[in-house]
């Protein structure tokens, strides 16, 4: 079976920290290890942000190498690439590196110098990916790179996590302002029985102030027959299932499953309106499975991480206030609190909408969740630590009917 990669697509504001080591922590070890950490957050809105982490580092009493892939071409499979530590700025040695293992940072803010910009890489791109270059080939694409080098001149790619760190510690400060497009992969790791999720960004780039603000991801949700519960629907408006997703360990140097507990919002669905009981009915029979296997289905999800705007009604009135109303002396609407009233600092995987589509030969989805080669074993995280237990997660602390279909359903269940 082959593996789905959990990715991430975030757009909106940049918040960094204040303090210096939260937004850049470098630490040293005794061995000589320097490790670079770079943290800021992606705001969807006000009341909903999420932190992402890069890090990258090296020896100071060590050879230091990059450990990288090439570019494939049309009948050649790209190959690994040991490139010097001092050759990895290198303009000539960037070129060589795929550009899926590469790290990119684009502070261009002129869009129809963007398109261009993108339109020559495009070019670029078609030529290098044939077998064999004539010297027609070479000049045009010598051409083709000095014009892009003239162009993007605020376009880095790095080949290293660390230099993109480094860069990024320097120069984000200076275009906070702006909104990003930040996108990158889902990483999961286990730390003394506890789980913890990260966010890695591979590419951040500015885009439009009108473009749609976003926190998404596309996870490859594994699950069993007992995995849905809705016990709570009546009361909490959610339907919890406890689904597993493929992350790479550290400590066992293999793909492993991590538990990733995600939900069905059905906060804003009216029971009484047919359309929206069956749109909710839709999400959850995805996750209706008669074997005793695992099975699994690809699905947009929304990162939640903040408190959403509640309905301000005549229980939230102080009992002077309510007497007020009550004689005609105001309105409840005159107590409402500017911005609207939030409820509680939720941290919660919104199911979107599943993916119903083929990915390869071996990723089938049109017609909903297939069985996996897995079995009910391989879900446990294997540690001498206790077994994780999924919760609800909560924190305590800080253009056609188609088309209006889908944004109706985006903004049920997001």
């Amino acid at each position: 079976m082959a593996r789905l990669y959990n990715t991430f697509e975030f757009i909106g504001e940049i918040s960094i920290p204040k303090s210096e080591e939260k937004f850049h922590d470098v630490r040293t070890s005794d061995s000589g290890w320097e490790g670079h950490r770079l943290n800021f957050a992606v705001q969807e809105s006000k009341t909903n942000g999420v932190f992402v982490e890069m890090y990258g580092g090296f020896s100071n009493a060590k050879q230091n190498k990059v450990y990288s892939f090439s570019k494939g071409t049309e009948n050649t499979s790209g190959t690994k690439l040991e490139i010097p530590w001092a050759d990895r700025l290198k303009e000539e040695t960037v070129k060589l590196v795929a550009d899926f293992k590469k790290f990119v940072v684009d502070f261009t803010t002129d869009t129809s110098l963007k398109e261009e910009i993108n339109k020559l890489r495009y070019e670029i791109r078609n030529i290098e990916y044939k077998d064999e270059l004539t010297e027609a080939d070479k000049e045009k694409l010598a051409s083709l790179h000095t014009e892009l080098k003239e162009k993007a001149v605020d376009r880095r790619e790095f080949i290293h996590e660390y230099d993109a760190v480094v860069f990024l510690a320097k120069e984000l400060e200076k275009y906070k302002e702006h909104k990003f497009k930040v996108t990158g992969n889902v990483e999961y790791q286990e730390h003394k029985g506890r789980f913890f999720r990260k966010f890695k960004p591979t590419v951040l780039e500015i885009v439009k102030a009108d473009e749609v603000s976003k926190l998404r991801a596309t996870m490859d949700l594994f699950f069993t027959k007992d995995s849905l519960d809705e016990k709570d629907l009546e009361k909490d408006k959610k339907v919890y299932i406890d689904a597993y997703v493929l992350s790479y360990d550290g400590n066992a140097k293999k793909d492993v499953f991590f538990p990733q507990q995600v939900v069905i919002n059905a906060a804003k669905i009216d029971f009484t309106n047919e359309l929206h009981v069956k749109r909710l009915n839709f999400l959850k029979s995805k996750f209706s499975v008669k074997g005793k296997g695992v099975y699994h289905l690809p699905w947009e999800v929304n990162i939640f991480r903040g408190a959403d705007r509640v309905e301000f009604t005549e229980k939230d009135l102080t009992p002077s206030q309510k007497e007020a109303v009550a004689f005609g002396l105001s309105r409840l609407e005159d107590f409402a609190p500017k911005g609207g009233l939030l409820g509680e600092t939720t941290e919660e995987n919104r199911l979107v909408k599943p993916l119903l589509q083929m990915f390869d030969k071996e990723n089938n989805f049109a017609d909903g969740a297939v069985e996996s080669s897995y079995e009910l074993e391989d879900l446990e995280y294997k540690t001498e630590t206790p077994t994780y237990k999924p919760v609800k997660e909560e924190v305590k602390e800080e253009e056609s009917k188609a088309t209006a279909a889908l944004d109706e359903l985006d903004d049920l269940f997001a």
